[in-house]
C-alpha cells in the first residue's frame, strides 16, 4: 500500500530524517513511535507531501508520489489529515465539516456519505450543531470523519489524542481504532506514549534521532527488543552490569543465558519489574537472591519495591520488582526474589 525506501530530510546542515525505510499493509494500523524531536512527524508530513525528502522515495499504491526528480503535489496523493487539534472550522456545522472536503463530487452523493460517516460515528443527532457544541471526544470523531469523507488511501494521524484527558483518550483510541479496522482503513499514527502504541497499533516503527530503531509488531518490540533503547522506551527496566562467563552472563544478581556473546564482553542484563517474583527461598527451580527492601512505592493494585544488593543502608546495586499487591515490608528488611533468565534481555556494552 505506501512503502518509503531510504528516506531522508534535511533543515540546513541538520538531518531530521536518515534513511527511513519501512513499508504499510493494505488495511494496517501503523504508528510511528519515539521521543519528542525524533522526526516521526516530520516522516508524517513527507509521507503527505507538506516535505520534500533529500533522498530516497516514497510510494503510495505502486505510484512513485515523491523521488529526487518527481514530486507529487499534497491535494492529489489521496492522503487524509488528522491533526492534533483536530482543526475543526467554528462556523461551519457538524455535517458542513465533514460534507468540507467532498466539494468535487455530486451534491446528492455528498449527503449520502456525509449520512453514512454520521451513522458509523454515532453523531446523527449532531449534524446541525458547531464545534462548540460537541465535547472533546465528539470533535476527535467529526474530524475523522472529515479526514475519512473523500475516501483516501492512507489516513494519518497525528498525535490525535494528545489534547483528551487519560480516560477519554484511551476511550478515543480504542473507539478509533476499532471504526478504522471496521472500514479497512489504512492507516499510520504519529505518537510519543508507547502504551498507546501497543494498544492500538498493528506493527510499531520506533525512531529515535531521525532514524529507525526497529519495526515489528506491539508483542515482538515489547518481548524482543533489539537494543537497549528499544527495551528502556517501553516503560521502567532494570538495568545490571555483567561479564559474559562462557555459556552465562555473570551479574550480581545471579547468572544468565550468554545470548552468544564472545567470553569476558561485558554487557547489560535488562529485565522488567515485572519478571522479578517474591519468593520463599531457592527451590532449585529457578536463579533466586536475597536482597535488601530499599523502598515500596504504592501503586493501587500492585506496590513497587525497590531492592538493593549488597550490605544495607547502602547497597551497591538496585533493582525494582513489581509486586501484585500491598507489600507491607520494612526497609532493610531481607527479602528472596526469583527470576527467569529467559525474561532477561542481554546486549553488549
Amino acid at each position: 500500500m505506501l512503502k518509503l525506501n531510504d528516506v531522508s530530510l534535511r533543515y540546513g546542515k541538520n538531518t531530521i530524517v536518515k534513511n527511513v525505510s519501512f513499508g504499510v499493509r493494505d488495511g494496517e494500523m501503523l504508528c510511528l513511535l519515539g521521543p519528542s524531536g525524533c522526526g516521526k512527524t516530520s516522516v508524517l508530513r513527507l509521507i503527505a507531501g507538506l516535505e520534500r525528502p533529500h533522498a530516497g522515495t516514497i510510494s503510495i499504491n505502486g505510484r512513485t508520489v515523491a523521488s529526487n526528480g518527481e514530486i507529487v503535489p499534497p491535494h492529489k496523493r489521496d492522503v487524509g489529515l488528522l491533526f492534533q487539534d483536530f482543526a475543526l472550522f467554528p462556523h461551519l456545522t457538524v455535517a458542513e465539516n465533514i460534507r468540507y472536503g467532498l466539494a468535487k463530487i455530486d451534491r446528492r452523493e455528498a449527503g449520502n456519505r456525509v449520512a453514512e460517516l454520521l451513522r458509523q460515528i454515532q453523531l446523527e443527532q449532531h449534524a446541525d450543531k458547531y464545534p462548540h457544541m460537541l465535547s472533546g471526544g465528539e470533535q476527535q470523531r467529526v474530524a475523522l470523519a472529515r479526514a475519512l469523507a473523500p475516501r483516501p488511501n492512507v489516513l494519518l494521524l497525528d498525535e490525535p489524542f494528545s489534547g483528551l484527558d487519560t480516560m477519554l483518550r484511551e476511550q478515543m483510541g480504542e473507539e478509533m481504532a476499532l471504526t478504522l479496522r471496521e472500514l479497512g482503513v489504512t492507516s499510520i499514527m504519529v505518537t510519543h506514549d508507547p502504551e498507546e502504541a501497543l494498544t492500538l497499533a498493528d506493527r510499531i516503527v520506533l525512531m529515535n534521532d531521525g532514524e529507525v530503531i526497529q519495526t515489528g509488531t506491539p508483542d515482538e518490540l515489547f518481548q524482543s527488543p533489539s537494543n537497549v533503547f528499544s527495551a528502556r522506551f517501553f516503560g521502567r527496566i532494570n538495568e545490571i552490569d555483567g561479564v559474559v562467563d562462557g555459556s552465562t552472563v555473570k551479574t550480581d544478581l545471579g547468572r544468565f543465558r550468554n545470548p552468544a556473546l564472545t567470553d569476558g564482553s561485558e554487557v547489560k542484563v535488562l529485565l522488567r519489574p515485572e519478571a522479578l517474583k517474591i519468593s520463599s527461598g531457592p527451590d532449585g527451580r529457578r536463579p533466586a537472591s536475597e536482597l535488601l527492601v530499599c523502598g515500596v512505592q504504592y501503586a493501587g493494585n500492585s506496590s513497587l519495591i525497590r531492592l538493593g544488593l549488597g550490605e544495607w543502608p547502602q547497597p551497591h546495586t538496585h533493582v525494582e520488582l513489581r509486586h501484585p499487591d500491598t507489600a507491607s515490608f520494612g526497609l532493610g528488611e531481607k527479602v528472596w526474589i526469583e527470576f527467569d533468565p529467559d525474561e532477561a534481555f542481554v546486549f553488549k556494552k
